[in-house]
C-alpha cells in the first residue's frame, strides 16, 4: 500500500500549482496554490490553511441548484447541521445551501467538520472570492494538525464532487495538496479514519499536550514551531518558548 505524500514544512509555507488559468466553461475543480499560517494572519488570530480553488463551471451552479445534492451531503454528514455560518446560529449553514451558496464555501464546512470528525476540534473558516478572478476562491479553514487540515481539504472537495448531480466534475491536483491512499468514492468513515491517522502521528506527547491545553484556556496563544514539541506561547517581547515542559 503506497504511503501518503505530506507537503513539506517550512517557516512560511506556500506552493503554487503549475495549472493553467482559470475558465467558468471547465468541469475541473482545480487546486492552484496553498499557504499555511502558523501565527496571527490577515485573515484570523488562529492557525490557518489555505487553498485557492478554480470551481469550474460550478461558478453557475450554487447549491439550491443541484438536485438532491445538499439532502445527500447533509445525510453523510450530519454534523454540518449545526454548523453556524455567518448566520450565527446553529442550522445556519443549512440555511445558507437553501438559499443557493458556492462550492468553495461548502466545502470549506466540510474540511472543518472532517477534522472535527478525525479528532482535531476546529470552528473557524472562511471563503473568499478572488478579485478579477470569476470562480476562483481562497479556502481557509482552521488546524490543529496543518497536514491534517490540508489532507481534509483534499477530501472535502473530491467528496462533495461525488455528490454533484451526473458526477462529470473532477478534482484536478499539482501536488499541491498531502496526497490520499483512497478513491475519489471512498466512504466519510474512510476519509476521517485517514486524516485522523495524520493527527494521531503529529500528536504531542501528554506532558506537551497539557501545556496547550493550559494556555489555550487563558486565552494564551500557542504555536507549534517544530515537528517535535518546541511550542511558543504568546507573541512579541512577552512571548516564551517551551521543549515538552523545559523553558528553552
Amino acid at each position: 500500500m503506497d504511503s501518503l505524500t505530506l507537503v513539506p514544512r517550512d517557516d512560511i509555507d506556500t506552493d503554487v500549482s503549475s495549472i493553467g488559468p482559470a475558465t467558468t466553461n471547465s468541469n475541473e475543480v482545480r487546486v492552484l496554490e496553498r499557504s499555511i499560517y502558523r501565527g496571527p494572519n490577515i485573515f484570523s488570530l488562529r492557525p490557518m490553511v489555505r487553498v485557492r480553488i478554480d470551481i469550474g463551471s460550478l461558478e453557475t451552479s450554487p447549491s439550491n441548484t443541484l438536485p438532491g445534492f445538499s439532502d445527500r451531503m447533509l445525510d453523510l454528514l450530519p454534523g454540518l447541521r449545526a454548523h453556524h455560518c455567518s448566520k450565527g446560529h446553529a442550522g445556519g449553514f443549512v440555511e445558507r445551501l437553501e438559499t443557493g451558496t458556492w462550492f468553495g464555501h461548502i466545502a470549506e464546512h466540510v474540511a472543518l467538520e472532517l477534522q472535527s470528525l478525525a479528532g482535531a476540534a476546529v470552528t473557524r473558516g472562511k471563503t473568499r472570492s478572488v478579485r478579477g478572478r470569476p470562480g476562483t476562491y481562497d479556502l481557509l479553514v482552521e488546524y490543529r494538525d496543518e497536514q491534517a487540515a490540508l489532507l481534509s481539504v483534499r477530501h472535502a472537495l473530491t467528496f462533495l464532487v461525488e455528490l454533484l448531480p451526473g458526477r462529470t466534475t473532477t478534482v484536478r491536483d499539482d501536488k499541491i495538496l498531502p496526497t490520499t491512499r483512497l478513491g475519489t468514492d471512498a466512504s466519510v468513515d474512510d476519509r476521517v479514519a485517514e486524516i485522523a491517522s495524520l493527527v494521531r502521528a503529529g500528536a504531542l506527547g501528554p506532558s506537551t499536550q497539557a501545556i496547550v491545553d493550559a494556555a489555550r484556556r487563558r486565552g494564551i496563544p500557542v504555536s507549534r514551531l517544530d515537528e517535535q514539541s518546541l511550542l511558543q506561547l504568546g507573541y512579541g517581547r512577552r512571548q516564551r518558548r517551551v521543549r515538552a515542559s523545559i523553558t528553552v
